[in-house]
């Protein structure tokens, strides 16, 4: 008797690819096999449709409560929206401006702040490409001069405008 190692018990139940694959022989059967008849339906009619019974509630022992139906709202939440006031960046400037706040309506000299603007992005890369790149391309991020400035209202904190050196 010769003994088989296990690849070789593998390799040979691969050995009858090459013939077709027996028919399905299941309980229902209803598919022809390639170049056979396909099966007549049947002359039932379908079954009768049951229409829904009143209530929609859940059905008993299902273990859910019974869903409500839809409620309108009866008194919506109000919304309020605050007007955009736009101040033109002729009338700020790089100092602080005396105005009434049109948010506070009070008389007020505005608090400036800097922030990094278009101009200070570009002094830095221009320091780069000189060959400034160790350090003092970080200069322009120092100097008030390069930078924006941010009006707000000391009374309210609200942003007034911004004084954009580069547009």
């Amino acid at each position: 008797m010769e003994t088989k190692t296990w690849h070789q018990s593998i390799i040979g139940s691969f050995s009858n690819m090459n013939e077709p694959a027996p028919p399905y022989t299941g309980p229902n059967n209803t598919f022809p096999q390639p170049g056979g008849v396909a099966p007549v339906p049947s002359s039932e009619p379908p079954p009768a449709y049951e229409p829904p019974k009143a209530g929609y509630g859940a059905l008993p022992g299902s273990g859910y409560p019974p869903q409500g139906g839809y409620q309108a709202m009866t008194n919506p939440a109000p919304v309020y929206t605050q007007p955009v006031i736009v101040i033109q960046n002729s009338t700020l400037g790089q100092n602080p401006k005396n105005l009434q706040c049109p948010y506070c309506q009070a008389n007020i000299v505005t608090v400036i702040n800097y922030d990094t603007g278009t101009l200070t992005w570009l002094s830095a890369g221009l320091f780069c490409l000189v060959g400034c790149w160790l350090g003092c391309c970080l200069l322009p991020f120092c100097i008030n001069d390069l930078q924006d400035v941010r009006h707000t209202c000391p009374n309210c904190s609200q942003l007034i405008g911004v004084y954009r050196r580069l547009d």
